[in-house]
């Protein structure tokens, strides 16, 4: 019971430490929600020089949006006219931090790591994207139009950007934030001080070890700061939770197929290979001049240690992640299904795999809904599934525009 006790206290004191700057993080995504507009982005983006390259890496450091969420965004700036190395300095730089991330690591992890990490978001998606400008010359495949729900979408109104800010993105964030902090909280409480402090090889074999869990795996570049805490608390080197947070988020098993089908197999090996060369860099600057081995204590601390607002911004985050799956959940079970349309015998559910967020749900949706015959009833995530009325059924217009809006049509069901 002691033990059920000390991991709960420990996962709480991760919230709560994480809540108040997380909140302002939200707050701010809903400034850039309401009045950052597309039309301005694919402007500056679109000319093929240094300038659209840099203003990839400018936009896409406080964007909001997560590693999933960044896809159907880039692939819909391309479409529009956005440059090669554009699109892959907006693609390196975006997943890796955003407003939300930033905060919420200078409240878990300092303010220079938070610094830092942000400098190396820029730095990065500048150099990947001049590198595959200089070495792929090939003409990249004829892009495909895109729909998005993006914060770089339209104006929006004021009520909209507040639910994005406040619900569809807390909502999104949910699953990874908590399971990290869970995740952080069996760490603190079970794992000795000193478990990774001793791995043979040092750091070098410590960031080479990060580099490998982090390349194929979907990590989110806020949730998993709870867990990189924990692992540094553990004995791990900062410089590799930094490799964690970066490469991490940057690149993935999805991240890696689009971009091969949308910029082709050049491009795609020269951002991985540049993303993991520039993390490694990155994380031997700060292990050899910027590491003083003082990390703080954060969410490590006795619980009467932090103010009462703490606790209140952690209280305030904890019901943002689970109220909008508790709504979801409850709508489901309490409502009565309807009929959707008059022609039951027309209704196909068609699989789609690679769907993390509300941002890949609403491209599907928007996607699918721009081919012609084709009403779009329902798409869900969580079961991979998109729900249209359609006669006939053209399936091979339909693989072709969710292959080209970054996921996996797998056939009907």
């Amino acid at each position: 019971m002691e033990t059920l006790r000390n991991i709960a206290l420990q996962t709480w004191l991760m919230i709560a430490e994480m809540g108040p700057y997380l909140l302002l993080g939200l707050a701010i995504s809903v400034l850039l929600h309401r009045y950052l507009k597309q039309a301005w982005i694919e402007r500056l983006m679109g000319r093929r020089n240094l300038s659209s390259v840099i203003w990839g890496s400018v936009v896409g450091v406080p964007m909001p949006l997560c590693s999933c969420g960044v896809i159907p965004v880039t692939m819909s700036l391309h479409s529009k006219g956005a440059s090669r190395g554009a699109t892959v300095s907006f693609l390196t730089s975006t997943p890796q931090t955003g407003v939300d991330s930033f905060l919420a690591t200078y409240g878990m992890l300092g303010p220079i790591f938070a610094l830092y990490k942000t400098i190396v978001a820029f730095v990065s998606g500048i150099l990947v994207g001049l590198t595959t400008d200089l070495l792929d010359k090939k003409p990249p495949p004829a892009p495909k139009p895109t729909s998005s729900n993006s914060p770089l979408t339209t104006h929006h109104s004021l009520l909209k950007s507040l639910r994005y800010g406040f619900y569809t993105m807390p909502g999104d964030l949910a699953s990874a934030l908590l399971v990290g902090f869970l995740l952080a909280g069996l760490i603190a409480a079970l794992a000795p001080a000193d478990l990774l402090a001793n791995i043979p090889g040092g750091a070098l074999s410590a960031i080479l070890l990060a580099t490998l869990i982090s390349v194929p795996f979907y990590i989110c570049s806020t949730g998993s700061i709870p867990l990189a805490l924990a692992l540094v608390h553990s004995g791990l080197p900062i410089s590799a939770a930094l490799v964690l947070l970066i490469a991490g988020p940057a690149t993935n098993i999805a991240t890696i197929t689009t971009m091969r089908k949308v910029l082709g197999g050049r491009s795609t090996l020269i951002y991985v290979a540049g993303v993991i060369l520039t993390t490694w860099i990155a994380a031997a600057i700060y292990h050899f001049f910027l590491d003083t081995g003082t990390l703080g204590t954060h969410g490590m601390s006795h619980e009467m240690a932090l103010p009462w607002w703490k606790h209140l911004g952690g209280a305030l985050l904890l019901a943002l992640l689970i109220f909008p799956h508790l709504k979801t959940t409850f709508t489901k079970t309490t409502q009565n299904p309807t009929p959707m349309t008059q022609n039951p015998e027309m209704q196909h559910t068609l699989s789609i795999t690679g769907m993390n967020c509300s941002h890949c749900e609403n491209s599907v949706k928007n996607g699918l809904a721009s081919l012609p015959n084709i009403e779009v009833l329902a798409v869900d995530k969580t079961t991979s599934t998109a729900t249209i009325q359609s006669a006939p059924l053209d399936e091979t217009a339909i693989r072709e525009k969710i292959t080209s809006l970054g996921f996996t049509y797998q056939g009907t069901k």
